[in-house]
């Protein structure tokens, strides 16, 4: 299940970029605009008015009054950055709780997104719910509920979504201190990486599916890589890079596999016998056979039930095996 929302919701997710804005009352939020994936709401700090319980904050659904102390919180895509700054949600989608972190236990299922499961949420008495790009009709239904923050995923990295949910829930400090820590132990593995492979080196990530091969830009997959390593995209990526820097991932013809070519190559499978028969006929092709990584032994498989995945946690398992596979490249 985890696996089909995330590579029906990585497409689809493609073509959505709603955007929010925010001010506020007591402290003001507001969510970027257009692609500015980086920058999360700001908090207004002259704010004179201390005794307020709210503040408002704006969305592309409209203005609206949320906590400016949250306690209990239903969140339908951010479990994994809510626990990076400290909170806890009550209840989350199904998607989300496919995690075997102990910190997701005793979180309420609150459904698929598919079937969100409303009288669930009623029950947990949320005074916040957060979401993202959802339709009209579900943010009318869960905003009987509780005040309803509906943060668009692509307008931010993994970054921006950590710093977006900090301030949500006035966690901005420790949407900081996560950074920090995040940030030293990007840097471990970067002197562990780059120690053992050297400077210079070119990485690609390919994914194959049963109809298409795609190379991956720096979302998803391409972010552990790319971003948080540091490592170097093609060039046939990197130009896409430089125009879109949230370039995701495009599906290209076997025939132009050789301009994606790289020193080190990532490969993840679509799960399914298709995907895996697909492979082993591109496996056998001259087209793969010549890619310099391949003659190297530079080909690393990975799961995409790993791979795939876009929150801090995910970023977690995946640095620890990027860094496991290429410092162990012979």
């Amino acid at each position: 299940m985890r696996i089909k929302w995330l590579v029906f919701g990585s497409i689809l997710l493609l073509s959505f970029s709603l955007a929010a804005c925010g001010t506020s009352g007591t402290q003001s939020g507001s969510a970027p605009t257009g692609n500015n994936d980086t920058a999360p709401p700001s908090i207004d700090k002259a704010s004179t008015d201390l005794s307020a319980t709210t503040r408002t904050y704006k969305t592309a659904f409209g203005e609206i009054q949320i906590p400016v102390s949250v306690q209990r919180v239903v969140t339908l895509q951010y479990a994994s950055q809510m626990l990076s700054v400290g909170v806890k949600p009550i209840g989350a989608a199904s998607h989300l709780l496919e995690n075997t972190d102990p910190a997701f236990q005793g979180i309420e299922d609150v459904g698929t997104l598919e079937a969100i499961n409303y009288e669930k949420i009623l029950s947990l008495q949320p005074d916040l719910i957060i979401t993202a790009d959802i339709d009209k009709d579900v943010y009318d239904k869960l905003s009987k509920i509780a005040p309803t923050v509906d943060l668009p995923w692509m307008d931010y990295d993994m970054y921006g979504h950590v710093k977006a949910i900090g301030d949500i829930l006035n966690k901005q400090q420790e949407a900081a201190a996560w950074q920090a820590e995040f940030d030293k132990k990007l840097t471990t593995a970067k002197e562990q990486t780059l120690g053992k492979i050297g400077e210079g080196k070119t990485v690609a990530i390919y994914r194959i599916d049963p109809k298409e091969f795609y190379v991956y830009g720096a979302r998803n997959m391409g972010f552990t890589i790319y971003k948080a390593l540091g490592l170097t995209p093609p060039p046939a990526i990197q130009k896409e890079l430089d125009k879109d820097p949230n370039f995701w991932a495009a599906p290209i013809s076997m025939e132009l596999l050789p301009d994606y070519a790289a020193d080190y190559v990532f490969v993840s499978l679509l799960p399914g016998e298709e995907a895996a028969g697909r492979y082993q006929e591109i496996k056998s092709s001259a087209i793969w056979k010549n890619l310099s990584a391949v003659k190297n032994n530079h080909v690393y498989e990975i799961n995409m039930d790993t791979w795939l995945g876009y929150t801090p946690h995910d970023i977690e398992l995946q640095l620890q095996d990027a860094v496991k596979l290429l410092t162990q490249a012979q």
